[in-house]
């Protein structure tokens, strides 16, 4: 009887191994930062529905792009909007930056696709590379640049999201503000 039991467990065992060991289709993973690739781009946007932040930039040699980069691009408020609602592609025609043969192709042929003319330009695309939107670079900072970001988007048809950072609690100031601005709400809806 032992003997008997043991080996069912035996076979119980191998069978959750064998279970475990079959793939399962990956779900994709959203890329961390700018990709030069893209068909990844269109890849991640199809399966995680969301749009496209095509940046066509002059990295090394175009004031423009330097500032869009270093007032809006690497600000947080930009970086967590982009986490919860884009996916991040760039076009890079530098001038003194070593790209691969493949990109530089790539770069050339999207941007005849799309008719870029200066730098940057940032467009809003689909998963199949339809354009939503375009824009480049703007004064404001992140927090300004989102807030258009989100108009440009929901005008598409495009649903945004503002997650709250993980982990993070409301600040007795935050809590403060916002039942202060119910209060003044209140009276506003009562005189209806």
């Amino acid at each position: 009887m032992k003997r008997t039991i043991g080996v069912a467990l035996i076979c119980l065992m191998a069978a959750c191994a064998q279970a475990q060991s079959w793939k399962k289709e990956k779900a994709v993973e959203q890329s961390k930062g700018f990709v030069e690739n893209f068909a990844k781009a269109q890849k991640e946007a199809g399966e995680l529905k969301q749009p496209i932040f095509a940046l066509f930039t002059g990295s090394d040699w175009c004031p423009w792009c330097v500032k869009l980069h270093d007032e809006v691009l690497e600000t947080k408020e930009f970086k967590k909007f982009a986490e919860d609602n884009l996916i991040l592609f760039e076009a890079d025609f530098p001038q003194t930056k070593d790209q691969p043969s493949d990109v530089k192709k790539q770069n050339k042929e999207l941007s005849a696709k799309y008719g870029i003319q200066g730098f940057p330009t940032v467009l809003i695309l689909d998963a199949e590379g339809k354009q939503l939107g375009q824009t480049g670079y703007q004064a404001g900072g992140g927090e300004a640049y989102v807030k258009s970001l989100k108009t440009m988007l929901e005008k598409a048809g495009v649903t945004v999201t503002d997650k709250p950072a993980a982990g993070k609690a409301v600040s007795a100031y935050d809590k403060m503000k916002a039942s202060k601005a119910t209060d003044k709400a209140a009276p506003a809806q009562e005189k209806k």
